[in-house]
């Protein structure tokens, strides 16, 4: 009962380019649910896409935010399977149990607890959360306590920092997730273009599996992360020549095996296209609001034999290769090279203006802080 008298505070955008935090009800659980003081709710686009356009997603308003983050559990009802204090990540979103992606474990982004068009927007996703726990807070990341799904709760080995474990879901955990798709391995290549921290999770996975990454690129400040990171071979699109700079890196000049678009912007993705060898795959991992891309089935599919995908988040059977890798230490140091800044809630103002100006690679905001 003594967890009740508290209260929750929560981050919030009630007009662009301003933030209030705001003290909001302590959150409530049923069974199947943990109550999670959060330590880093990393920023996704809240960025550019919230702070600067006040543009929301179905999931989020000026008064709901964040999908990402680890924290430490402070309160579960009998029978669960975690107890107070363990550390865990929360990957986003609910769970039903019972759909297609839930059976097969698949990413819980496409679960039918997570479908507007099933559920409705006010009870899907992380709105979702709180309807079925009928809380009046805790379904979003940026907030000192938030409720989680145990059935998208993973714990953090002892080994691995809670600063390495908040990579886990979008950037180094979406790039490793999609690579299991893609089937990158040792000696293939990679080429990466539209890089923000959703491309550098690609590399970092990448650059895991021993795979040569060439960075598709204009933006200098990134380039030098990635350079930190082990890539060797930039290219510039603008250039002229830009594909057979491309081309003159791979195998027998055939084109690359794999190709990553972060940015969802046609501009790269029709270049990555272009420069990806016959059989190989085209990954879309980066999306922009109402950007759409001219596709010719039989030119851009059939004729090269690509198979594209893409996903958002991780695939539950991901999920232990994904923490495993977390103990690697060119993991742990390629995570601490895209983790540019990191910011007390309390300064989140200065931690979204920066992500604006994409002098940056991924930012964390503490939120206890």
């Amino acid at each position: 009962m003594a967890a009740m008298s508290k209260t929750n505070l929560v981050l919030t955008i009630p007009e662009p380019g301003s933030f209030e935090l705001v003290e909001r009800p302590y959150p409530k659980i049923k069974s199947g649910y943990a109550v999670i003081k959060t330590e880093i709710a990393p920023i996704c686009l809240e960025g550019t896409r919230i702070w600067a356009e006040h543009d929301f997603e179905f999931h989020d308003d000026p008064y709901h935010l964040g999908h990402e983050g680890v924290g430490t559990v402070v309160e579960v009802l009998p029978g669960s399977n975690y107890k107070v204090g363990d550390r865990v990540i929360v990957f986003q979103g609910d769970f039903c149990g019972q759909c297609h992606v839930c059976r097969n474990g698949l990413s819980p982004t496409y679960c039918q607890a997570n479908n507007p068009d099933v559920q409705g927007v006010d009870r899907a996703a992380m709105k979702g959360i709180e309807y079925r726990n009928e809380s009046e807070s805790g379904g979003f990341a940026m907030a000192h306590y938030r409720i989680a799904p145990e059935a998208n709760m993973y714990r953090i080995p002892d080994a691995a920092e809670f600063r390495h474990a908040a990579a886990c879901n979008c950037s180094f955990g979406v790039g490793f997730s999609n690579q299991e798709l893609m089937n990158v391995k040792a000696g293939d290549t990679v080429l990466v273009g539209g890089v923000g921290f959703i491309a550098m999770g690609h590399i970092i996975s990448a650059l895991y599996r021993n795979a040569t990454v060439i960075g598709l690129m204009r933006n200098k400040y990134r380039e030098g992360l990635l350079r930190r990171m082990g890539v060797e071979h930039f290219v510039n699109p603008d250039d002229d020549d830009w594909l057979e700079q491309v081309k003159a890196l791979t195998y027998e000049g055939q084109g690359v095996d794999h190709a990553v678009d972060g940015s969802g912007v046609n501009y790269y993705q029709e270049r990555l296209m272009q420069a990806t060898r016959l059989y190989g795959t085209v990954n879309f991992s980066g999306h922009t609001p109402g950007a759409k891309i001219a596709l010719s089935p039989l030119h851009h599919v059939i004729d090269p034999a690509h198979t594209l995908l893409g996903q958002h988040d991780v695939r539950v059977k991901d999920r232990e290769g994904l923490v495993r890798s977390l103990l690697n230490e060119a993991v742990q140091r390629m995570i601490d090279v895209m983790v540019t800044h990191e910011f007390p809630m309390s300064q989140a103002g200065e931690a979204f203006d920066i992500q604006v100006g994409k002098q940056c690679g991924k930012i964390y905001l503490y939120t206890q802080q």
